[in-house]
């Protein structure tokens, strides 16, 4: 297992190299985004609840979560991690309870099978302390720090990795957490905005509805997620005629300072624009309008390598671990040099 695991690594950093004009993988650095062969994880962790309400709150933000991100996100049922308080509300569901021990695991075990540019989004549902500029996750024993966490990250060297921190006093998270291919959200932008948050449930909507799809093209961003729950947040403050007790933030350009407008004028929302998960609406191509017949041809072919794609990971349960990594790897590498020769023929590729 372990020759074949470096040698789908290979493939998927050779055929990054090619779609990028690269010509192999020793020729610069690979970028994450637009890469081809590129998985999400998810892993929803809740918290304690402290009281009945809480808990059946913050679970049943955590299975519209999961539901969204099987059914309209894309995430695949084994990529997708939910550890909660207790386990016996949702068995076959909750992969085991929200301790530190079993995030950890989570966490290393992610770390040594996900592919290089794959992603990764981690969301915390649930209450939270602060003091100074620390922040704490409850969860049933000792509670996550967000250094601590920070520190069990370091496993994924090259991955993208998102953290929404959707629980009272989790601003100091955002400077924690910080780091290249790194988006960090939190509910609140200081440690001292301890009050309940209402973030969390508008952020668990915009996955679970079309509203957030703020540029309507079937796919939703972190920052459109972002976007809509803050929004979301000051309605509620407003409406109510209340002094706003939490501030979301986002940071995702690594220099640890968060922004509550990512996008207006600042660095921040780069990365979380191209986070997004669902597939979209491909916009077809009039191939008929192409005038080069070699270029038309090339569309075609690229068109039939996306197909076979797509219906080889259809199958990926049914098929034997090796078999499908060795399959996947030619067609990817195909694609990618595909790509290459449809930029080459002045056409647009991949």
């Amino acid at each position: 297992m372990r020759g074949r695991r470096r040698r789908g690594c290979q493939a998927t950093a050779l055929a990054a190299g090619l779609a990028l004009g690269l010509g192999g993988v020793g020729g610069g650095s690979l970028v994450p985004e637009g890469a081809v062969a590129q998985e999400t994880w998810m892993v929803v962790v809740v918290g304690l609840g402290g009281t009945e309400e809480y808990r059946n709150t913050f679970h049943r933000w955590a299975l519209e979560l999961r539901s969204a991100a099987l059914e309209r996100m894309g995430v695949t049922a084994d990529r997708f991690v939910y550890l909660g308080e207790r386990p016996q509300d949702a068995p076959g569901l909750m992969a085991g309870a929200a301790t530190k021990a079993n995030l950890s695991a989570t966490l290393q075990r992610m770390g040594r099978i996900s592919n290089p540019l794959d992603r990764v989004l981690l969301v915390f549902l649930g209450h939270g302390t602060g003091q100074r500029d620390e922040a704490f996750f409850n969860l049933p024993g000792p509670d996550l720090g967000g250094v601590e966490l920070a520190d069990w990250l370091g496993v994924f060297a090259t991955q993208t990795v998102a953290v929404v921190a959707a629980f009272p006093s989790s601003g100091p998270w955002a400077q924690a957490l910080a780091g290249k291919n790194r988006v960090v959200i939190t509910a609140t932008r200081s440690a001292q905005e301890r009050n309940e948050t209402q973030f969390g449930g508008f952020f668990v909507k915009a996955f679970a509805s079309e509203e957030a799809d703020l540029d309507k093209d079937g796919a939703l961003s972190l920052w459109e997620a972002f976007e809509y729950a803050r929004q979301e947040v000051e309605r509620y403050y407003r409406e109510r005629n209340l002094l706003a007790t939490e501030h979301p933030q986002l940071e995702d350009d690594g220099d640890g300072r968060a922004s509550t407008r990512p996008g207006e004028g600042g660095s921040d929302g780069g990365l979380a624009r191209s986070f997004a998960l669902g597939a979209g609406r491909a916009r077809p191509l009039a191939l008929d309008s192409i005038g080069d017949p070699v270029l038309r041809q090339l569309y075609k072919e690229r068109a039939e390598l996306e197909r076979k794609i797509q219906e080889l990971r259809a199958l990926r349960g049914s098929m034997e671990q090796g078999r499908y990594e060795a399959e996947l790897e030619e067609l990817l590498v195909a694609l990618a040099l595909k790509n290459r020769q449809i930029r080459e023929r002045g056409g647009e590729g991949a």
